[in-house]
């Protein structure tokens, strides 16, 4: 994640299951969905889950509220 005065600008998703053609295809759907919402919203609740890619959700969700609350701890 970065963060630029203040304001998230952009969010790389270093590492997603991609061990078959199905991970893989609800990633490459799911995650610039996830990533462009998050943007806009500046949080991860403002992430709306689309259906079929709940563990990839709950991944970015997580990891992005996690790198949000390190960021506000520096």
């Amino acid at each position: 994640m970065t963060v630029a005065s203040g304001k998230i600008t952009a969010i790389d998703i270093l590492e997603y299951p991609d061990e078959n053609d199905r991970s893989e295809q609800i990633n490459s759907n799911a995650l610039p969905t996830y990533t462009s919402e998050a943007i806009d919203s500046q949080s991860a609740t403002g992430v709306n889950q689309i259906s079929g890619a709940t563990e990839a959700f709950k991944g970015f969700t997580g990891s992005l509220q996690d790198a949000i609350n390190q960021a506000g701890n520096k």
